[in-house]
């Protein structure tokens, strides 16, 4: 079996959700002027609804429990651009890097899995976070919208769930 790690960093799927929010908000104002406002889950309404968060990685731990080895949230490491990369090369001194809070996924997957393939489902897992918090938002703020966010949230986790258990095409030996 191989290890594969993926991260969704939580300021970032906040920002997308802020987005979302903000937008369907804007979008719902047809004879209703305060639905922005009601609707945008704004940065301190979000931090204190991080229960959101949490139920979200409980998700996605039990979704892919059987091929869990750890999934928690914690701080790590914000991985460096490439002239970052090049700036520090350069220095002599090691730079002080910043960590931020993510959902931290170590998944032990087939020895023909598609290492290739860790981006694509780390991209699917976060989307699933934002898509899953939006429609925990949208309960209280936008329920008409909620359910749609669920469905497609599920989706997420299903399109993260087969690129897990996908394979390499085995290849013909040349002998």
């Amino acid at each position: 079996m191989e290890t594969i790690t993926v991260q969704i960093f939580k300021n970032d799927v906040y920002e997308e959700v802020a987005k979302a929010t903000d937008y369907t908000g804007a979008k719902l104002i047809d004879g209703d002027e305060k639905a922005r406002d009601r609707i945008l889950a704004t940065d301190s309404e979000l931090s204190d609804l991080s229960r959101f968060w949490e139920e979200a990685v409980l998700a996605t731990n039990e979704r892919l429990k059987q091929m869990l080895i750890s999934g928690t949230t914690k701080l790590v490491m914000v991985p460096l651009a490439a002239s970052e990369k090049k700036e520090i090369a350069e220095r002599t001194m090691p730079p002080i890097r910043p960590r931020k809070p993510a959902y931290e996924a170590k998944l032990e997957v087939s020895k023909s899995f598609d290492k290739e393939l860790t981006a694509n489902v780390q991209s699917a897992l976060r989307n699933f976070f934002i898509t899953s918090i939006i429609g925990q938002w949208f309960k209280f703020a936008n329920k008409g919208e909620a359910t749609d966010y669920f469905k497609q949230a599920s989706e997420m986790m299903d399109g993260a769930e087969r690129l897990l258990y996908s394979r390499k095409r085995p290849t013909r030996p040349s002998d």
